[in-house]
């Protein structure tokens, strides 16, 4: 029989290693103290259900079962939550203004002329090489279309003048969209009554609809694998008669183990006419980048990618979205004078938006009260290079003043506290963020569409860090029907 008293660490030093630690002994060394933290408490039936160990012993086991007959790769590999998060109904809309506010925003700010992009987005790393070296202003396609996940948090209780607040914006590479429906899908299967009290969203289905507004195929880059998401991604698209493929470039120079990732192929690429063909004799419309971007990547596939902004083949999810990825547009969606010019007004976004600023700027301030902050590093992703506390400090003073540009610091915020016991894991109370799936098509200043298409939810008592790869458990997002 399974036994979830362990917990699955994953050495720093050795990614692909695991180490099976009780999870007592791992508790009572790492836990961190929630008493400052908004706590959520679970629905009373949820309650109620708790109380009998028999049931949840049972239900632990159906879950785990349920994951384990999906064939899905690796998927037992992450902790997931045997209940849901709850959020009232009457916070959906609330999370739907602040989401469409933000990507107007953004939105808006990446298609100003050349000149004010340069001077509003702060020098960095990616940000100079989409500029300077793919030119992505000067070949910018006159529609943009595609998806983004705002990580965010909610900070007391969810009610109508307490929206939540933006953490940072993922463009590219993000993880978790098709994975949610399959987790909701499997609860509601487990625990019929949650399907008569609450609602979820379909993240993958508002994912292919919003693919198919560039045509009727992509192919979706990969490197040398994929994940369970993508292949409940491909699941979906299937049922939704959508030609999406995934495809391993050749010019990455990469080896694809075929057994191990059979719906994976290396193909040469080729870009003609504002069109690609894939190998022989595939011509999708669309086509997108799965994984996020690091600088050496962009450096290393740059006759790739500025061909293909060059010639303006259709992409979902372009290029010109990674200026926004950068956590430089922490500190520029925090300057009221850039919310009063580009939307209307400085108080829109204002309780959303937590102070931020460039950490040349606000270096001393997170010197003196190291735990009013944190520090992230602009070309930053999956929780890397985000520090805090006695760690930040060290940090800020090893950063030289010419670096001092590729990092941000902003407010740190106590991000709510949810019941949580996972598959893998024993209960307890963790802190949890509030990931939130936007699909959207912008031309001419203005939507053509807009979708919160879905929220993913992911909590940990062991780190600051709210994340899955660093030890967190993923957690569904439902709303209530009656608020």
């Amino acid at each position: 029989m399974y036994q979830w008293d362990k917990i699955e660490e994953t050495s720093d030093l050795f990614p692909s290693k695991k180490i099976n630690l009780p999870e007592d002994s791992l508790l009572k060394k790492r836990a961190l103290n929630f008493d400052h933290h908004f706590h959520e408490q679970a629905p009373k039936h949820i309650q109620n259900f708790k109380k009998s160990k028999i049931e949840v012993y049972n239900h632990k086991t159906s879950l785990w079962n349920a994951f384990h007959d999906s064939g899905l790769s690796d998927i037992l590999e992450q902790d997931c939550s045997i209940y849901p998060r709850v959020l009232p109904g009457s916070y959906l809309p609330v999370i739907n203004k602040t989401a469409k506010d933000i990507t107007e925003l953004i939105l808006k700010l990446i298609t100003l002329p050349e000149s004010e992009v340069n001077a509003i987005f702060p020098h960095g790393p990616v940000r100079d090489f989409l500029l300077k070296e793919l030119k992505v202003i000067k070949h910018r396609p006159d529609r943009l279309v595609g998806s983004l996940r705002f990580d965010m948090a909610i900070v007391g209780k969810p009610e109508v003048n307490n929206p939540p607040k933006l953490l940072e914006i993922n463009e590219i590479g993000f993880d978790g969209l098709a994975r949610m429906p399959f987790i909701h899908d499997t609860l509601y299967s487990l625990m019929p009554e949650l399907r008569k009290k609450y609602f979820s969203l379909d993240t993958s289905s508002a994912e292919i609809k919003n693919m198919k507004r560039l045509g009727n195929s992509l192919a979706r880059f990969q490197t040398d694998c994929y994940n369970w998401d993508e292949e409940l991604l491909l699941r979906r698209a299937k049922e939704k008669k959508y030609d999406l493929r995934l495809v391993t470039p050749a010019s990455y120079g990469l080896d694809v183990d075929v057994n191990d990732y059979p719906f994976l192929t290396e193909e040469k690429i080729q870009i003609k006419d504002r069109k690609i063909k894939v190998g022989n004799n595939w011509y999708p419309e669309s086509y997108m980048v799965s994984f996020a971007l690091t600088i050496q990547d962009y450096i290393d596939s740059k006759n790739l990618y500025s061909k293909l902004v060059r010639e303006q083949v259709p992409h979902y999810g372009p290029f010109v979205t990674g200026l926004f990825a950068s956590k430089s547009i922490l500190a520029i969606l925090a300057d009221p004078h850039i919310r009063r010019k580009y939307l209307g007004s400085s108080s829109r976004l204002q309780n959303s938006i937590l102070p931020a600023h460039m950490l040349a700027e606000g270096k001393e301030g997170a010197l003196i009260n190291p735990s009013d902050y944190v520090i992230k590093y602009v070309d930053g992703f999956g929780g890397e290079h985000v520090f805090m506390d006695d760690e930040m400090v060290k940090t800020i003073k090893k950063i030289p003043a010419k670096k001092m540009n590729e990092w941000v610091i902003q407010k740190r915020v106590n991000l709510n506290t949810i019941d949580i016991d996972g598959f893998l894991t024993k209960p307890r109370k963790a802190i949890s963020d509030l990931g939130v799936f936007v699909q959207y098509d912008w031309s001419n200043g203005k939507f053509n569409h807009f979708e919160v298409g879905g929220f993913l939810s992911r909590a940990t008592n062991t780190s600051l860090k709210v994340n899955i790869s660093s030890g967190g458990s993923q957690v569904g997002v439902m709303f209530t029907k009656k608020s």
